[in-house]
């Protein structure tokens, strides 16, 4: 299911896994979280409540490039700040196992997909650093394209960019 940035994700998705652990069922629920979604009340909540029921059949995976499309509102438009520092940290501090890895390197996800199934104490939360926009120059690190739509021309420049054999991803 998709559910943005309203930090609806994680509750759905423990719901899942405790439903479930319920009925017997041999499955494990992935969600995935962005940066601003865990500035949401409603994650933590889920966060704590996942930790409570032990649920190692959950694991969040948090898309951590430090780059929310938007920050907290000030006079001049959004701060750019992160307002949460260590989000390993945070999730580790609700109960959960952490396993931090390259988000860019499939070889470092696989590893922490791994180790978050063969977690059987609790949940999981998987944070894969990565950068925005990694590997197309004029996006790189640049929170404006989250949200923004590349002309025909940027298009084929990123394209070109990313089939460049050159350019390490």
């Amino acid at each position: 299911m998709s559910t943005g940035s309203l930090g609806q994700g994680l509750s759905p998705g423990l719901g899942m896994a405790l439903g479930a652990r319920l009925r017997g069922s041999d499955f494990h629920t992935w969600v995935v979280l962005g940066d601003g979604e865990i500035q949401e009340g409603q994650i933590w909540e889920a966060a704590f409540v996942a930790a409570r029921y032990r649920l190692a059949n959950l694991t969040a995976i948090l898309d951590s490039n430090g780059l929310p499309q938007f920050g907290w509102p000030i006079d001049t438009g959004y701060t750019r700040e992160r307002p949460i520092d260590d989000p390993a940290g945070k999730f580790r501090a609700f109960g959960w196992n952490v396993v931090e890895c390259d988000g860019h390197d499939m070889a470092s996800l696989l590893d922490a997909y791994a180790a978050a199934k063969a977690h059987t104490e609790g949940p999981t939360c998987i944070v894969a650093h990565t950068v925005k926009g990694k590997g197309v120059s004029f996006m790189e690190g640049d929170f404006k394209w989250h949200a923004q739509v590349p002309t025909p021309d940027e298009l084929e420049r990123a394209f070109a960019e990313l089939a460049d054999p050159e350019v390490s991803i």
